[in-house]
């Protein structure tokens, strides 16, 4: 498994969704940035306290995609601990379309309605793009852990600290409550969805957590939208079952 702070090789978003009504909302941030003499792991430090990770983390979301020639949404639960994410996804009417299980080395699908299950390995990332999903392990984007991480730059702006790693994963934290703001991944390809976006925080059980999350491709053409409905953190149990029938083939791709 990659660094809790990158894509965990391939990781989920959009299902079996319905037509949207209006177009996806957007978040708006200040990119302009100016060099500082500040210590970037003393800023780290002070937006972003050494406090215990959170464990495990479930709740419910509704997103949209948006991209060329389509724009979607779907209802979603998740559950997601630091080596697994699993997303059900249901219509309007409630009805269950499809279940997607984000492990460190592969993404397995099942397609309820269509009653076929196929399992990708991470090197497959475009092919899961390609049938209209994003997959992603949610609880390393939400409440990356960056204990063990040393920052290399750190630029600034008047609201704002901007945060440059080795490996050019950026982060941007608000000056003045210290929320994660931007996480911003490296990407050798124009459709991998690279920048998150974050706005609306709540605090849940001493954490701070979006509800509001964009996600943009490296070439800004698609976006995916999340509406946080609920979270539970560090719950006393999570189910990664995919309740795939035994009649069901499972397809290695």
């Amino acid at each position: 498994m990659k660094s809790a702070l990158q894509l965990s090789g391939i990781a989920l978003i959009g299902v079996l969704v319905l037509s949207a009504c209006s177009s996806p909302k957007s978040i708006t941030l200040d990119d302009e940035f100016s060099p500082t003499n500040r210590n970037p792991q003393e800023v780290l430090h002070r937006v972003n306290a050494p406090v215990t990770p959170i464990v495990a983390l479930s709740g419910r979301a509704r997103a949209q995609y948006s991209g060329p020639g389509s724009s979607d949404r779907s209802n979603m639960a998740f559950s997601s601990d630091r080596e697994k994410s699993l997303f059900i996804f249901r219509n309007n009417l409630g009805i269950e379309g499809a279940r997607l299980l984000v492990e460190p080395d592969s993404v397995t699908l099942y397609n309820r309605i269509d009653q076929t299950a196929q399992i990708f390995g991470t090197q497959n990332r475009d092919i899961i793009l390609d049938y209209g999903f994003y997959a992603v392990n949610l609880l390393g984007i939400l409440n990356p852990d960056v204990v063990d991480r040393a920052p290399r730059r750190v630029l600034e702006n008047e609201t704002s600290w901007l945060l440059i790693f080795d490996d050019q994963t950026r982060m941007v934290f608000d000056k003045t409550s210290g929320h994660l703001m931007r996480l911003e991944f490296a990407s050798q390809s124009a459709i991998d969805f690279s920048t998150y976006l974050f706005a609306n925080h709540t605090e849940h059980r001493g954490y701070w957590l979006p509800r509001n999350i964009q996600i943009l491709s490296t070439d800004q053409k698609s976006s995916i939208f999340l509406n946080i409905q609920s979270y539970e953190i560090d719950p006393a149990m999570l189910n990664f079952t995919l309740d795939i029938p035994s009649h069901v083939r499972i397809d290695r791709q």
